[in-house]
């Protein structure tokens, strides 16, 4: 008669289970304080509306989920994991590896057991608290959830936990250390999508062009699993990366037990089990942080080349060693310089295609004729680039200023910039269907001096600026700012909202675009519109309608000559609104820390500048306005005698500075 092997052992279930019930009666404790606790005390604490402040009408996350998500996804990150640690403890401490293994099962059925164990471990906790959210639907006076939202919660909150428990457990049979276990989880979690978008930060230090910003966002937004939990609020997951994940869970169980087959009993004594997995731990970490490193001396300390260099063999030395230590299990550990001058040869081989790759990649500037439509982003812009709803350009004139720029951008220097914050991205659909995206950044002066062309374009106006976007919607009120004291001025009347918006479009019409460059003139305020709320959003009181920002500056002049004349401009930065201003001169290694405390510690201006000129004639005043700079990098600043208790300022370039002034100064 065979015998049947089974994979389901009641006294090996009970055993592990019995190991990690603790654990979860822990995260049932938790579980039931973040949720039915919370809700319930919030109840009787602040009556029945008050936990509709903790979730909101558009957000695409179950409002259980929403109500403590932060405190729910750092016990979703780390339960499962020590969880996981705990229950294969046995495969890292020898005595315990030899008593387990020399019990009558397979290596299949202690790890199913195991795995069962811990699952019901993790799910016990939550259908406790949801059978408990259940009950207590019935006792709220206006519950906030439906079962469906619990059931949600319910599959939502199962699915992470597994998830992290299955990477966990395999992670385990890899390792040989407790300690370990539970660093290197963490890190396969998160340092693949990090090693793709480091790899491409310090590509673009090779090849000049290298559209980054869409790559990385959405690598790092979805490649790593914790981030892209914190994503929950604004996106759910979809069915596909549902498929994804459970694709890759299925994939590691099957591989887990495949590994934990071949698993020697003595392992325990190693940090990493198997050779294969060894080198990639030595190897992948040492390339990640010599990226680090590399980014560290590049964009941190602003070194050239060489230092990038330097920065990338120092990295790598440093992981090299300490990841030796940690497989070594020793301080004083035997340095293999035959593998790490093989990792440097391999990295310099590497570059040569790169290289010769960078080039062609440069030089791949399309030609007007074969451009279809181009859309162009920028860090200075307004709004953020949405996906699918960009502007795009089909005018030839257009096509051809957006390609002549980007030549330029092409050979654009920018070495001596400190700090280059702009990015500019074009995005070009060509003319056989395929597409092509480059990406530069550069510094503040250069954005604005080569981008004036494209900036005074009738069409990229139209297309780029919020003041032409507003001819689409339905404006019900625009909302005046000044940086002067003064309440908000509101222009609700209809046949004065469309005046304002044609002599916006008149301004804007005669002047370059503020889109792709950033606004260097003195901020005279702002002007906010607002859009009329659908059903949807007016269930939220909370989220903001806004269908345009315009930065008024001294180039709006007639829409800032009526607001004077329909009176909405008594906060705007006028001259006629300043009763004196103080101008310092910017001396000395403290003087931006002084500054600081007289803006926002409303420091005595006299006793902190006591050397300093008051002007109080409306001429000079709108003299000093004019040559105004928003820059913090100035040589002379002018402090406005608010009564603010914040003080607004602006700088003036010593080659601007008027002569009354400097007189003033002597």
């Amino acid at each position: 008669m065979k015998s049947k092997i089974s994979l389901w052992n009641k006294a090996l279930f009970n055993l592990q289970l019995r190991t990690v019930t603790w654990f979860g009666i822990l995260l049932t404790l938790a579980l039931l304080v973040m949720l039915p606790i919370s809700i319930f005390v919030q109840e009787v604490r602040f009556g029945p509306e008050s936990n509709q402040w903790f979730y909101s009408a558009n957000s695409t996350l179950n409002s259980l989920s929403e109500f403590s998500l932060p405190f729910q996804l750092i016990v979703f990150a780390i339960f499962p994991v020590l969880l996981g640690i705990v229950l294969l403890n046995y495969s890292t401490k020898k005595e315990a590896t030899y008593f387990m293994h020399s019990l009558p099962f397979t290596r299949q059925t202690l790890l199913t057991n195991t795995y069962l164990a811990g699952f019901v471990a993790l799910l016990s906790p939550i259908l406790i608290t949801g059978i408990v959210l259940g009950i207590l639907r019935f006792f709220l006076e206006d519950p906030f959830y439906s079962f469906v939202d619990l059931f949600a919660w319910i599959g939502l909150s199962t699915f992470i936990l597994v998830f992290i428990f299955i990477v966990t457990m395999m992670i385990g049979i890899l390792v040989g250390n407790g300690l370990l276990h539970g660093a290197l989880t963490y890190t396969v979690i998160a340092v693949p999508a990090l090693l793709i978008v480091l790899t491409l930060l310090n590509l673009q230090y090779f090849i000049s062009g290298l559209a980054l910003t869409s790559y990385t966002d959405t690598l790092v937004t979805k490649g790593i699993f914790f981030v892209r939990l914190t994503d929950l609020y604004d996106n759910s997951f979809s069915i596909l990366e549902y498929f994804i994940y459970i694709f890759i869970m299925v994939s590691l169980v099957l591989l887990s037990y495949l590994m934990y087959a071949k698993r020697p009993s003595e392992a325990s004594d190693q940090a990493i089990v198997y050779p294969i997995v060894r080198s990639i731990f030595l190897y992948g970490l040492t390339f990640f942080t010599m990226l680090v490193s590399g980014v560290y001396f590049t964009e941190a300390l602003q070194g050239g080349f060489a230092w990038t260099m330097f920065g990338y063999i120092l990295g790598a030395f440093i992981a090299y060693t300490i990841l030796q230590m940690i497989l070594q299990k020793a301080i004083r550990l035997t340095w293999y310089w035959k593998g790490f001058l093989g990792y440097i040869v391999v990295i310099v081989l590497l570059m040569i295609p790169i290289n010769i790759g960078s080039g062609v990649y440069e030089n791949n500037i399309p030609t007007t004729a074969t451009v279809e439509s181009v859309a162009i982003y920028s860090s200075y812009s307004y709004g953020n680039e949405e996906s699918g709803g960009a502007p795009r350009l089909t005018d030839e004139l257009s096509i051809e200023q957006v390609t002549e720029l980007h030549k330029q951008l092409k050979d654009y220097d920018h070495d001596d910039e400190f700090y280059s914050w702009n990015t500019i991205t074009f995005d070009y659909k060509l003319e056989d269907g395929s597409s092509l995206r480059r990406e530069y950044s550069l510094g503040e002066t250069a954005s604005n001096e080569l981008t004036e062309d494209l900036r005074n374009n009738a069409e990229f106006k139209q297309a780029y600026d919020p003041i032409f976007q507003l001819n689409d919607l339905d404006v019900t009120y625009a909302s005046v700012y000044g940086n002067l004291q003064g309440d908000e001025k509101r222009i609700s009347d209809p046949e004065e909202l469309q005046t304002l918006i044609s002599l916006l479009e008149k301004d804007v019409t005669e002047s370059p675009s503020q889109v792709l460059a950033q606004e260097n003139a003195v901020s005279v305020g702002d002007v906010q519109f607002n859009i009329a709320r659908s059903e949807e959003d007016q269930r939220d009181e909370y989220v903001m309608h806004e269908g345009g920002y315009v930065m008024l500056t001294k180039d709006h002049q007639r829409t800032l000559d009526w607001l004077k004349e329909n009176d909405y401009a008594d906060s705007l930065l006028l001259s006629e609104n300043i009763d004196s201003v103080t101008v310092v001169p910017s001396t000395g290694n403290d003087f931006h820390m002084e500054l600081d405390e007289v803006i926002y510690s409303s420091n005595s201006i006299s006793d902190t500048f006591p050397d300093a000129l008051v002007i109080s004639e409306t001429s000079e005043i709108e003299e000093l306005l004019t040559v105004g700079q928003s820059n913090y990098d100035e040589d002379y600043f002018v402090i406005i005698n608010d009564e603010n208790e914040y003080q607004h300022y602006f700088g003036i370039d010593k080659e601007d500075i008027p002569d009354f002034v400097l007189e003033g100064l002597e």
